[in-house]
């Protein structure tokens, strides 16, 4: 999967659309959502900016978006406060 979406934020994001629905349809079981996230993060599947592109992307196509983001808001949101630390230190 590595090779096939490396440096393709728009198809990384199709993927996490896909876990959304899958997860979706099998009543979102509990931290199922966010160990993919985690596991795609950390094999290098999925880059930061494809992570911040769904969790903005409004669109209503596919079920679960709420309940999604609920599970995995917390996780979503430590990118942007390293980002914002970093910046912080080298000022």
């Amino acid at each position: 999967m590595q090779k096939f979406l490396h440096d393709h934020v728009n198809l990384q994001v199709s993927t996490l659309c896909a876990l959304k629905v899958h997860c979706y349809n099998s009543s979102f079981p509990k931290g199922t959502l966010l160990r993919f996230f985690a596991h795609f993060y950390d094999m290098e599947i999925i880059e930061e900016k494809a992570f911040l592109a769904w969790k903005e992307d409004l669109t209503q196509e596919f079920p679960g978006k709420g309940k999604a983001l609920f599970q995995v808001n917390q996780w979503l949101t430590w990118p942007e406060t390293a980002e914002e630390e970093s910046e912080e230190e080298a000022a």
